[in-house]
């Protein structure tokens, strides 16, 4: 077992702590290897650390379907950032007074806390289908649709699903995001392979794929009324500009499984994988298209689908904008009435339906004593994302014409859906300042904001008080830099792409200006030297706001005859003055501006025999040269943020594949450059190049993670691995902070 050892006293002297306080969420528990300690899921344990032979590893245990993606960071944090078993002892301890101290003293705390999340997948989603209407409003919508072969339905097909893009509007559009998931009850199969559900339905409803034309169908049976617009909260959305998200549910497990077993399934080792494929989707969504807010709006089924899904994300420290379960959302309360009436005529719940069954099926959400329910989820004081619970009095689903059930008569009620929607009423009304809310609408059925009714004004308000609050963009969470960017044309292309994957990215609040001219002019002394380009790099920096300078190479030291300075054995040498002379500059209006050099790739690739040749000499370059260069500028400027991009790397790893038969998305050393590494002699990148390039440049300057990043390239070839590598490989005392 791999574990992160540190001795605490040495790893932690900043914290000056000796007592270890574990807080685990409802996720997993945390234990040790010597099992003298354990603490169980969504406990806070006390571990005194009192004696010179304190060893212990602790280990993050998730609970069935999660996983464990590391430890918290957090002030007096232990071992965050690792992701693997945490050891703490105390035996260097010994005979330092000072350290002993600390032993002693019980209000010296630090803190121990796993993250566990949803372990699922983006990398095998494809758009299947793409296509155009509009509405009887007028509207012009563009619907694309994706299937994600990563997760199978229970039966046959793979979960689906689609996104309609603001109206009038394109996929380049930057808005908030509306994930909407649909009703459809939810069903069972039992031990002897018979399938029970709601109403009318059969193995065959929610089980199978939703195709492109089934969930169009969805939404339009959602959004109009005898062909006139439905003034409802889906309506308004779209006539708002917001994009639309539309995810299949095809295990029939309330959107909410998470990879375990699906019982009674006749596919073997068929899974529950709705909270997985939902997941997915909006990371994909999210990577793939500009999006500031995140809404989740679900309906009957999609309701439980709802909650859960924000409950998901925030185990990630993921809060979304806020959501809105219309209509049956998990309580315990529902069990009891599920089970009442499963049968009779006046209820939806088919003969034989077991709610103990959909607990086995929907696994760690379905089971109550994880204490994953809004009402103890609420209880608890869960303030992250603020949830819009809506119900309606008449709602047949909480068996609202039946005899109220002894539960219900127990409590003071005589009427089914009042019993049912006590229990969220009472934990919201008991939390000081909750940003929670319960509409239940007394003269209303189910699925209330899909009317025409006053409940959609409801849902406004608690949107436009949310945003009133500034709400931010929830899967943005690197924050942004202005940044001063200058350099020629194999710099400026990378440049002009970091806003694209910058809000595509998870970074928040990047901005930038880049100042260009091509071949030799771009370098940094040329720059200085001509007027006109100085005066507009000097107009950004004058701001005294800004975060990072970005620049490329090189300047070459020059005779007095103005020729090429060479050394002993007949090399240029780099010249320093260019990036001093902006440094200087820089600094001299922002004290904490970071810079950061660039370096490419060497120009005219195809004068090289092959790559090996290519990369020898580039790699000496980079080593000999530049690397050197970055350590006399760090010396000379101490305590100024200095670092390197050797995004030059690129070419030498893309050329190696391609001379190896290994390239598939290129066919041309040099030509068009969709087919090409190169598009001319001196080298200029083709777009696949560019777009590995761009990659390395968002790990090294935002410390991006490569390998969650959910943008889809379209490329056979997996860039994104080969940039995380070349960054992997990069000599870390080169690297920037985010890095």
């Amino acid at each position: 077992m791999k574990t992160n050892r540190i001795l605490l006293c040495a790893a932690i002297a900043a914290l000056s702590a000796c007592k270890i306080q574990i807080e685990t969420p409802i996720e997993g528990r945390v234990t040790t290897t010597s099992t003298a300690i354990e603490c169980a899921a969504d406990q806070t344990c006390t571990v005194d650390v009192s004696n010179l032979s304190f060893d212990e590893t602790f280990v993050a245990e998730p609970a069935p379907g999660w996983l464990f993606s590391g430890w918290k960071a957090r002030d007096a944090g232990l071992c965050w950032g690792y992701n693997t078993p945490c050891t703490i002892n105390t035996s260097g301890w010994a005979g330092l007074e000072a350290w002993e101290g600390f032993l002693a003293d019980p209000t010296i705390i630090t803190y121990l806390e796993p993250v566990f999340a949803v372990d699922r997948r983006t990398d095998l989603i494809e758009l299947s289908d793409e296509d155009s209407l509009t509405t009887t409003s007028g509207l012009n919508l563009q619907l694309d649709f994706f299937r994600n072969s990563a997760y199978e339905c229970g039966l046959s097909g793979n979960y689906s699903f689609m996104v309609v893009n603001p109206a009038d509007g394109s996929a380049s559009d930057e808005a908030p995001l509306w994930v909407y998931l649909h009703g459809g009850g939810v069903g069972h199969f039992d031990d002897e392979g018979d399938y029970y559900g709601v109403l009318g339905q059969t193995e065959n409803t929610f089980n199978v794929e939703e195709s492109f034309e089934k969930l169009l169908n969805i939404m339009e049976v959602r959004t109009q009324n005898n062909g006139r617009p439905e003034d409802n909260t889906l309506t308004r959305r779209i006539q708002e500009g917001y994009r639309m998200l539309v995810v299949s549910m095809c295990d029939h497990d309330l959107y909410s499984g998470l990879g375990t077993p699906y019982p009674n399934n006749p596919n073997p080792n068929a899974e529950v994988n709705g909270m997985q494929a939902t997941m997915s989707a909006v990371d994909y969504v999210v990577a793939n298209y500009p999006t500031t807010e995140v809404w989740a709006h679900g309906t009957s089924a999609g309701s439980t689908g709802v909650y859960n899904l924000a409950m998901s994300f925030a185990a990630e420290g993921i809060h979304l904008t806020g959501g809105v379960p219309d209509s049956i959302f998990p309580t315990p309360r529902l069990i009891p009435l599920t089970a009442a009436y499963g049968g009779d005529p006046s209820s939806p719940y088919q003969l034989g339906f077991d709610p103990e069954a959909v607990i086995e099926k929907q696994g760690f959400y379905g089971d109550l004593s994880n204490n994953a329910d809004p009402e103890a989820r609420i209880a608890a004081g869960f303030t992250d994302v603020p949830l819009l619970f809506v119900g309606g009095r008449n709602d047949p689903f909480c068996n609202h014409d039946l005899p109220a059930i002894p539960e219900a008569l127990a409590e003071g009620f005589d009427h089914n859906c009042d019993y049912l929607h006590e229990g969220i009423s009472q934990v919201i009304a008991a939390q000081p300042d909750s940003p929670h809310q319960l509409a239940y609408i007394q003269n209303r059925g189910h699925v209330p904001t899909l009317d025409a009714g006053p409940v959609n004004n409801t849902v406004d308000t608690f949107i436009s008080d949310i945003q009133a609050g500034n709400s931010d963009a929830p899967f943005r969470k690197i924050p942004g830099d202005k940044m001063m960017l200058m350099g020629h044309s194999f710099f400026r292309p990378f440049a002009d792409q970091m806003p694209y994957h910058a809000v595509r990215a998870g970074v928040d609040g990047h901005s930038q200006n880049v100042e260009f001219s091509g071949g030799a002019s771009g370098a940094p002394l040329a720059l200085w030297n001509d007027a006109e380009h100085r005066a507009n790099v000097q107009a950004v920096l004058n701001s005294g706001d800004v975060d990072v300078f970005g620049m490329t190479c090189c300047d070459w030291k020059l005779t007095p005859e103005g020729d090429p300075a060479l050394d002993s054995e007949g090399n240029p040498i780099l010249s320093l003055e260019g990036w001093q002379t902006w440094f200087d500059y820089a600094l001299a209006q922002n004290p904490d501006t970071e810079f950061f050099i660039g370096i490419p790739w060497l120009d005219y690739p195809t004068d090289y025999a092959d790559a090996a040749s290519y990369a020898e000499l580039w790699n000496l370059f980079y080593n000999t040269m530049v690397l050197p260069a970055v350590d006399e500028l760090r010396a000379q400027y101490p305590g100024v943020t200095i670092y390197s991009i050797p995004y030059g790397q690129a070419v030498t790893e893309l050329r190696a594949m391609f001379e190896a038969g290994n390239l598939p998305d290129v066919t041309n050393l040099q030509g068009p450059k969709d087919s090409s590494l190169f598009t001319d002699y001196k080298g200029h990148g083709g777009q696949l190049l560019k777009d590995l390039v761009e990659y390395v440049w968002m790990d090294a300057i935002y410390g991006v993670d490569l390998a969650t990043y959910a943008y889809d390239d379209g490329y056979q070839t997996d860039l994104k691995a080969i940039a995380k590598s070349i960054m992997d490989e990069h000599n870390p005392h080169y690297n920037g902070p985010n890095r």
